[in-house]
């Protein structure tokens, strides 16, 4: 008894599941009608309810795996399969779904978001399908209608203007676009308007525009003013405003310009403009210019071109402007911008030179002379041992001593009476000589930006250029000089660009006067000069050095001088020639480094930095020595020398020369 009563609990049991489960699962239920559907929906999951519209509607679905959900609708009618699609449509929207039919027949359903993309175009679809329609403008301009229309829009949805088709894209639900369009069609009507464009003689097309403006005040905008009937465009470019919108409207603003478009006398204000930084004369160069330019191109001035005026007054470094009040304010701001402090740039360079110099000479001379008279018979001369045979003939002659003055280096002679009235004299003279130079010259310029400074250190060196004699006086010749500039120059045009690199022109010249052996040289006509430049552009960082140009030259010379045949006997043959070795070697450098300057204590610390490096010079007993100053291996250290106890000149010379 009680096994049968347990059989038939569970028996219930599996019957009221199945009827839950079936619940869940059946969406729509049969009406009366086979045709006939009853929607009542509480919690469903979206794919079965997908799947039942699917039987109902015989259409075939693509579901996009973002769309999950439950889904509730209510309702106590009837409605046939068309209607019951259209219920499906309104369910996926509320939900955030939209359905796309494809070519081939099927639907897919996927997120609003991706819907304006791979939304229909076919112009039958209705109702909640999603879809992209082509609205073509007739009247109005798509740039006006975009930002009205666009409010109007759901996010999901799109909105863009294609100007050069006047035409509007839209993709949202059909029934959203349908509302839209009759938006559309309101707006887009077709009004009897034309253009006329009216050209002012005398006012400027801005003020009347500003006139027109306070008679519409419902208009907005700088140069485009208009109502529901009149639109007016004001062509600063040609000073003429263009008019759309009926004959009337036309007709009465068209008389209104005519009697604002009058001559007018000249009411322009004078004004004087302090500059504290820019230059009067170049700013009034500057803004009569911009005027002139504006009129350029076969156009007139207007009125108010006309009576603006610059002048500039150089002692108080002023500008005195007369304009019309409406302009005044724009000179004024134009002028305030021009006028700023300008940043300065430190242009330090350094030019090196090294030169050292090694000489080697030996020889030997000979003489065979009359003791009876005194003359040379036969002997060797060579020049290129120091003192020739010809220097010291009379003394060998003569048996006398010779001068040491006329000998150089180490030296070994003698002279012996041989008989007959015959002398022999024979001098064996060594050279060896070292000659090391260096030059340092550090030269400093400061410079506003793009204005180009010149710094120069040297002498102004007179060179022979001729001389002419009249018959009246041989003796004294009339000579013509000019004179040139030896030393150390730069010329340098900095300019600071935006991201704080420096543009530099450059030109570098280091020159000076070769010594010379002739006495008279100081008022000689060959001269000679060495001369070092450099002429270029480069770029370069704030702060940071850079090597201009550089030379390293090495010279090697040698000299020989013989008697023919005797000199080239083996080791005999050194008695009669000379021989002289010269070894030249030459470094030069030249660098560079700008610091840009912005402020006055940048300015003050890079002044208290040169004072510092003033050269120490000592004075005891009547002579002045300076300190010797050595190169530095490190190029920085050359514009840093501050910081030591010993700093160098602007330019100074160290060398040194030793004979043996």
């Amino acid at each position: 008894m009680e096994f049968r009563l347990l059989r038939k609990i569970i028996t219930l049991f599996l019957l009221l599941s199945s009827v839950a489960v079936f619940a869940q699962t059946q969406v729509f239920s049969p009406a009366q009608s086979p045709s006939q559907w009853r929607v009542n929906i509480q919690g469903a999951d979206i794919s079965a309810f997908i799947s039942q519209v699917a039987d109902i509607t015989g259409k075939s679905f693509i579901v996009d795996p973002r769309v999950k959900g439950r889904v509730t609708v209510i309702s106590r009618s009837s409605m046939p399969s068309e209607a019951v699609y259209q219920l499906f449509l309104s369910v996926l929207n509320v939900h955030g779904f939209v359905a796309i039919e494809t070519d081939d027949g099927a639907v897919k359903i996927i997120p609003n978001a991706t819907g304006k993309q791979e939304s229909n175009t076919a112009e039958q679809k209705r109702g909640d399908h999603f879809i992209t329609e082509v609205v073509m403008l007739k009247n109005a301009s798509v740039a006006e209608l975009v930002p009205v229309l666009r409010p109007l829009v759901p996010q999901y949805g799109h909105m863009a203007g294609v100007q050069s088709a006047n035409a509007l894209i839209i993709s949202d639900h059909a029934t959203n676009i349908a509302r839209l369009k009759r938006v559309i069609a309101n707006l887009d009507s077709r009004q009897d308007q034309q253009i006329e464009v009216i050209p002012l003689q005398h006012a400027w097309v801005g003020d009347i525009a500003k006139l027109l403006e306070d008679l519409l005040p419902e208009n907005s905008g700088k140069k485009v003013k208009s109502t529901d009937q009149l639109t007016i465009v004001a062509d600063e470019r040609s000073n003429r405003l263009i008019l759309k919108g009926p004959e009337a409207e036309r007709e009465q603003t068209r008389e209104l310009v005519r009697q604002l478009d009058q001559p007018f006398e000249n009411k322009g204000v004078t004004q004087v403009i302090q500059l504290n930084y820019a230059e009067a004369t170049k700013v009034s160069e500057l803004l009569s210019n911009l005027i002139d330019d504006k009129a350029s191109g076969g156009k007139e001035k207007n009125q108010e071109q006309e009576s603006t005026r610059f002048q500039a007054d150089e002692s108080l470094n002023a500008l005195v402007v007369r304009a019309e009040p409406s302009v005044m304010s724009d000179i004024r701001n134009l002028v305030a911008q021009l006028d700023v402090r300008r940043s300065q740039v430190l242009i330090e360079a350094v030019i090196v030179e090294i030169t050292g110099n090694n000489g080697e000479q030996l020889g030997v001379q000979w003489l065979i002379g009359d003791s009876d008279t005194g003359n040379p018979v036969i002997g060797t001369n060579f020049n290129n041992v120091g003192a020739s045979v010809s220097d010291i003939a009379t003394d060998v002659a003569a048996g006398t001593a010779v001068s040491v003055g006329k000998l150089n280096g180490a030296f070994l002679g003698g002279a012996l009476d041989i008989g007959n009235g015959i002398d022999v004299g024979m001098i064996v003279q060594a050279l060896a000589s070292t000659s090391n130079a260096n030059l340092l010259s550090t030269p400093s310029v400061m410079t506003l930006d793009n204005e180009e400074a010149e710094f120069k250190v040297g002498q102004n060196v007179p060179f022979i250029t001729g001389q002419s004699t009249d018959s009246s006086d041989t003796t004294n010749p009339f000579t013509t000089i000019k004179r040139e500039d030896v030393g150390v120059t730069l010329k340098v045009k900095p300019q600071i660009n935006s991201d704080g690199s420096v543009r530099l022109e450059v030109y570098q010249e280091v020159s000076s006067l070769v010594p010379s052996d002739n006495p008279l040289a100081a008022g000689s006509a060959d001269r000679i000069t060495n001369k070092r430049s450099v002429d270029t552009t480069i770029l370069i960082e704030d702060g940071e050095t850079i090597v201009l140009g550089g030379l390293i030259q090495d010279d090697e010379t040698t000299s020989e001088s013989k008697v023919p045949l005797l000199g080239d006997i083996p080791v005999l043959g050194h008695l009669f020639r000379s021989e002289q070795k010269t070894k030249v070697k030459r470094n030069l450098m030249i660098f560079l480094r700008p610091k840009v300057l912005t402020s006055k204590k940048q300015i003050a610390l890079v002044t208290d930095d040169k004072y510092q490096g003033i050269y120490r010079v000592e004075a005891s007993k009547g002579d002045i020595s300076e300190r010797n100053v050595s190169v530095e291996s490190d190029v920085n250290a050359l514009f840093d020398r501050s910081q030591s106890n010993a700093v160098g000149p602007a330019t100074s010379d160290n060398g040194q020369s030793n004979n043996e």
